[in-house]
């Protein structure tokens, strides 16, 4: 019988690879619905701050929900069946329904799948992770070559058989259960509190600039002249090489510690960000985005394992804090560097920059001895 770790994670590639069609097709719906960059950048942010908020609630509400299995096919399917419709949007505020709806049932599902992986095994996070970011890594390059020659209104085409094979790999796993356990409700106790807090406040400040590079890649390239696809072919490569990073993530955390991945992965943040803004080349433009997200998901996988650790009675709680809620309130702060710059984006990615680089001196002073979340998972 296939294990249990097989679902969740093709659950988590099927749901991501459909909600990172959002980004990619922004020129598309500019055009579309006669929108500017500014309007286009907080709609987008909008739902992705919105849906992922809630997403601390969803983890609560997860750990009293026995059918696990069933709970991610249902929000996987609304995921996919939402958007297979966009195309159908009679104006931007149904497209606006549609999206948030989707991203609702996305963001439900990612403490549910993440509590189911690390009750089969805690060693089976990374592929979990790993999925997430290779479906979000498949969607723009797809979406944008389907919707260039095919067209996006034959997305449900898409979508039915996909869901279909999810219910043939359910129906092999059926006769798993997830139980909890008495110890669930245990406290959280104030120096847990005190752990988690620290990592939320990594992914928060992950989030805000590598969102920042994914919300205005496919934007600035199609400016430069470049097509539509490529603009989805940067966000495909740069998360496809996430994949891998994320591995490498957990490695590092585990060879040495959470602190010096998180360092390293600020610094070259940082760094790749200033090239990116910069770049005059195709070339140019795709090493440089590419190190971004090479970078960004190093921790993708190391702070969330290192957060169950903290609160192992309170897995799906724990994930959905440094997963959803951090990453909605990173989103969120998006909207103080929109508001301002929203037009001018070579400021906006210099003060992104800015930023990443101070994350790297605020890690540093926490202290290898005062700072909860460099210590090596165990």
């Amino acid at each position: 019988m296939i294990e249990i770790h097989l679902f969740a994670p093709l659950n988590h590639f099927v749901s991501d690879f459909y909600v990172s069609f959002l980004t990619p097709l922004a020129p598309y719906f500019m055009q579309k619905y006669q929108v500017d960059t500014k309007q286009i950048a907080l709609f987008i942010t909008a739902i992705s701050f919105i849906s992922s908020i809630f997403q601390i609630l969803f983890g609560a509400l997860s750990e009293r929900i026995e059918k696990k299995l069933e709970l991610m096919y249902i929000l996987t399917a609304a995921t996919v069946l939402l958007i297979s419709v966009i195309e159908f949007a009679p104006n931007i505020f149904v497209l606006f329904l549609l999206f948030i709806m989707a991203f609702f049932a996305n963001s439900a599902f990612h403490p549910t799948g993440a509590a189911v992986t690390h009750s089969s095994s805690k060693k089976s996070m990374p592929f979990f992770v790993a999925a997430g970011t290779l479906g979000t890594a498949a969607g723009p390059v797809f979406i944008t070559l389907f919707s260039s020659r095919v067209g996006l209104r034959f997305l449900w085409l898409v979508g039915l058989p996909i869901l279909i094979v999810l219910i043939f790999v359910m129906k092999l796993e059926s006769s798993y259960s997830f139980t909890r356990t008495r110890a669930e409700a245990v406290k959280i106790t104030l120096r847990q509190k005190r752990l988690l807090f620290d990592l939320w406040l990594l992914v928060t400040l992950r989030t805000l600039v590598m969102s920042i590079a994914h919300l205005y890649a496919p934007i600035i390239s199609t400016q430069k002249g470049f097509s539509l696809v490529f603009g989805g072919t940067l966000l495909s490569v740069g998360v496809a090489v996430g994949v891998f990073t994320t591995m490498l993530g957990s490695w590092l955390s585990n060879r040495f510690d959470n602190l010096t991945t998180n360092l390293i992965s600020f610094l070259g943040m940082g760094t790749a960000l200033l090239l990116f803004a910069n770049a005059q080349s195709m070339m140019i433009m795709l090493i440089s985005y590419v190190l971004v997200d090479a970078f960004g998901y190093l921790t993708m996988s190391s702070n969330l394992s290192q957060a169950q650790i903290v609160l192992p009675n309170h897995t799906s709680f724990a994930s959905s804090v440094v997963m959803g809620f951090a990453w909605a309130c990173g989103i969120g702060l998006r909207f103080f560097l929109i508001l301002p710059f929203g037009d001018n984006v070579s400021m906006l990615i210099y003060s992104t920059a800015l930023i990443s680089f101070l994350m790297v001196f605020v890690v540093f002073l926490r202290g290898r001895e005062k700072c909860p979340f460099h210590r090596r998972r165990t």
